[in-house]
């Protein structure tokens, strides 16, 4: 919903090809979307409100689609089971002709539109990261992503994660100690109702005493 305040007007269709880093619109109306071969492609149909016969495939991670046509009449999609496993690409379409008809259930095999198996060729890397940040919970995580395009199927052996590997803690991986209170430049400062100098008053005139850094 595009606007101040959430409405059912002004309603698109957005998606993220980099973990919601940026977003991209793909439609200008209420759509539903599934996910097939893990990404591989992108099935879309209209809400269910409005009788369709139509489906949308992308390929390409929304950017381009293509209509294919499911049913000989319109049919309201009520919703869609996608099965997963590498030997059963089965999408079922279930839903009614009219709101007095019986339900309808549609199979589709989505097989042939894979042309092959996936080979080390389509694949690229990609980093995984937050707002140009490689550190995200901890980790650097390297995937092996699909490129988008590229008619293959993953099949039941594809590992998306290439490599992860532990970040170096720094400041802003560390909580202030207590009395303290991140500021806006980062660093632990005294809160207003703390005072770090009662902490000596227990050590004798001429002695150490350890002191908290924040």
């Amino acid at each position: 919903n595009i606007g101040a305040e959430l409405s059912y007007n002004n309603v698109g269709m957005f998606i993220s090809s980099d973990a919601g880093n940026s977003w991209r619109q793909i439609f200008e109306e209420e759509h539903n979307v599934w996910f097939l071969d893990k990404g591989g492609a992108l099935v879309a149909v209209k809400q269910p409100s409005v009788p369709t016969k139509h489906l949308w495939v992308s390929f390409d991670e929304g950017r381009q689609w293509t209509q294919h046509s499911f049913s000989a009449v319109p049919l309201f999609v009520d919703g869609v089971l996608v099965e997963a496993g590498a030997e059963n690409q089965i999408m079922t379409f279930f839903g009614h002709f009219s709101h007095r008809s019986e339900w309808q259930l549609i199979k589709i095999d989505y097989k042939s539109i894979f042309s092959r198996q996936c080979t080390e060729e389509d694949y690229q890397t990609w980093h995984l990261h937050n707002e140009g940040e490689p550190c995200v919970m901890g980790q650097k995580q390297i995937y092996m992503k699909r490129r988008p395009g590229n008619y293959c199927m993953l099949g039941k052996d594809y590992s998306r994660i290439l490599s992860a590997e532990s970040c170096i803690c720094r400041a802003h991986d560390f909580e202030c100690d207590y009395g303290y209170e991140r500021r806006g430049d980062g660093n632990c400062r005294p809160a207003f109702w703390f005072n770090p100098s009662t902490v000596s008053r227990s050590c004798s005139q001429g002695q150490n005493y350890f002191n908290s850094t924040g």
